[in-house]
């Protein structure tokens, strides 16, 4: 079973010490996670917090005090004691730590010009830090081949480069349990290889390009598009279902160019699923730059006049909302404060994959920001109103309602028979066609704003690129602008972290945190959750006791 983080925090503390310095850590902790906790440099490999401790690539060596003298012992898999004196860089440890990662780096090809891992390796970063021996191999190299394998759906395999940590083999065998990788031959020759006829085939694969920490396993949709020290990283969330899994954005030249999963031991601890990794490529297709009137494409000035005009034919009362689980906090909020009481959110039938690792049949990431600011989502009375005509004009918001075609068609029959209808949306989707005027809006990755995922968690989102048509707003601006427009508000919000600073002061559990103070890893809310926790019932979180205090400090 996962252990609760709030356990984790009120386990007792202990002194021990660490290259002569007093140091307190949680008991329990091993001596990696000790180092880690008071960022005290030391080597690993094969060690990972969020898999099982395997102890193969003995780098981590230390030493350590007994009742017999000094002693040698890994730090991944030694639990400090209380009194417990540790030495990470004595002359024994350091030539240990050396040894091990010449072995290492022995039969390991200099490919790194070519290697998607350069700039991110920890052979190349563990040997600059730790190593720096002399060349001193007398033997011809031992050539192991295997280069370029396909062994999946997403997965390149080079089984040279790989230096047996088997951290990948760990996380198929104990997270996702597919096994779809092992280790081969004896001695100098073992190499890591799929089974024959079973290719690496499951919802999380590309975690283990992640967790490789040589590029012996690589992505086939990054493999040689970027190189990694180009790119710009934005912390993010994913809105591919209601779990919200922290990730970073990472662009170049205003492009992205891949989803990495952000540590987060309230969500996702490291791991993200393919959909999520690689929903990145629609921020850049089928985008919708200018606006829509009638099928033909007009400038923002055009619109903006269109609007004025349309707002003044109606009366407020006759004006109608759409929003839904699409949008941030900051549209919701505005669309509930200013707007009346013709705002409707419309929550679409959950038709997703689920399982019990992160995915969940959600497909929309703020299903919770409509019940935390308890909006009207009576499908039948908003249909009445529009029936009786009480409703004439309908604005929908980053919702496209066509898509669930099958589920609401009784109401987009109605809603098609209105005189007038708007829609905010960044894309060029089947509802667009079907609009009278469609508005571009900034897409996720190109607004700062907050959601609320299936476990009542808010965590921000920032900006990671700018739009090709820099001039158009966000959904939460524009319906700010629509509000002072029509007198509902006394000025134009100029930023969703303006309006969230707004609304926080109306929330006790909020208050405390503006926009720019929402920690990394989101505050918890008391909202009740739709949907279990990540990984309940799955053994999983091996090591996570052994977050580092650093960490433990942050999430209080």
């Amino acid at each position: 079973m996962t252990q609760n983080i709030h356990d984790i925090q009120e386990r007792k503390k202990i002194k021990i010490k660490i290259n002569d310095n007093e140091y307190e850590v949680l008991e329990g902790m091993n001596i990696v996670e000790a180092c880690d906790a008071y960022e005290i440099p030391l080597e690993r490999f094969c060690y990972h917090r969020y898999l099982p401790v395997d102890g193969n690539c003995r780098t981590c060596m230390v030493e350590i005090e007994t009742p017999r003298g000094r002693m040698l012992t890994i730090g991944c898999n030694t639990k400090v004691q209380d009194g417990m004196v540790i030495y990470t860089n004595s002359e024994n440890a350091i030539r240990a730590q050396k040894s091990a990662l010449e072995f290492l780096l022995l039969d390991h090809p200099l490919d790194c010009p070519i290697c998607d891992k350069a700039g991110e390796c920890s052979l190349q970063d563990n040997y600059m830090d730790f190593g720096r021996y002399d060349f001193r191999r007398i033997v011809p190299r031992y050539f192991k081949k295997g280069k370029a394998i396909n062994a999946g759906d997403h997965i390149v395999l080079d089984q040279e480069r790989c230096i047996l940590c088997t951290r990948c083999i760990r996380f198929l065998d104990n997270i996702t349990q597919t096994s779809e990788l092992g280790i081969i031959h004896r001695g100098h020759a073992s190499k890591i290889s799929t089974y024959p006829g079973k290719p690496i085939s499951n919802d999380y694969s590309g975690n283990i390009t992640d967790i490789c920490p040589v590029g012996a396993l690589t992505l086939k949709e990054f493999r040689f598009k970027q190189r990694v020290w180009f790119l710009k990283k934005t912390k993010s969330i994913c809105v591919e279902c209601a779990r919200g899994c922290s990730i970073t954005m990472e662009q170049n030249f205003n492009k992205i160019w891949r989803f990495m999963p952000r540590e987060n031991p309230h969500l996702n601890r490291v791991w993200i699923c393919d959909k999520g990794r690689f929903s990145f490529k629609k921020y850049h297709e089928n985008r919708l730059w200018n606006p829509i009137l009638n099928q033909n494409e007009i400038d923002l000035t055009q619109a903006t006049l269109e609007l004025e005009n349309v707002l003044k034919t109606y009366h407020w009362n006759e004006i109608g909302w759409i929003l839904g689980p699409y949008s941030s906090m900051e549209t919701l909020y505005i669309a509930k404060k200013y707007f009346g009481e013709n705002v409707y959110a419309l929550i679409p039938p959950a038709t997703g994959k689920k399982d019990e690792l992160l995915q969940l049949p959600q497909e929309y990431p703020n299903e919770q920001g409509i019940r935390f600011f308890g909006m009207n989502v009576h499908q039948q009375e908003l249909q009445s109103k529009i029936e009786k005509e009480q409703i004439k004009l309908l604005f929908i918001v980053e919702i496209d309602i066509y898509r669930f075609l099958a589920n609401w068609r009784e109401l987009i029959e109605k809603i098609q028979a209105l005189p007038y209808k708007i829609y905010f949306t960044s894309f060029q989707d089947e509802t667009s066609k079907h609009m009278d005027l469609v508005i571009p809006v900034r897409s996720h990755a190109e607004i700062e704003g907050t959601y609320i995922n299936a476990t009542s968690l808010l965590q921000k989102s920032e900006a990671s690129i700018e739009p090709e048509n820099s001039f158009i707003s966000s959904s939460a601006v524009l319906l700010s602008q629509i509000a002072y427009l029509a007198g509902r508000i006394p000025r134009i919000f100029s930023s969703n972290s303006e309006i969230y600073n707004e609304f926080k002061n109306e929330y006790e559990e909020l208050k405390q945190y503006s926009f720019s103070n929402i920690p990394d890893f989101g505050i918890k809310l008391s909202l009740p959750k739709i949907a279990n926790e990540p990984f309940q019932g799955v053994k999983v979180d091996f090591n996570i006791f052994m977050i580092p205090e650093t960490q433990l400090t942050k999430m209080r």
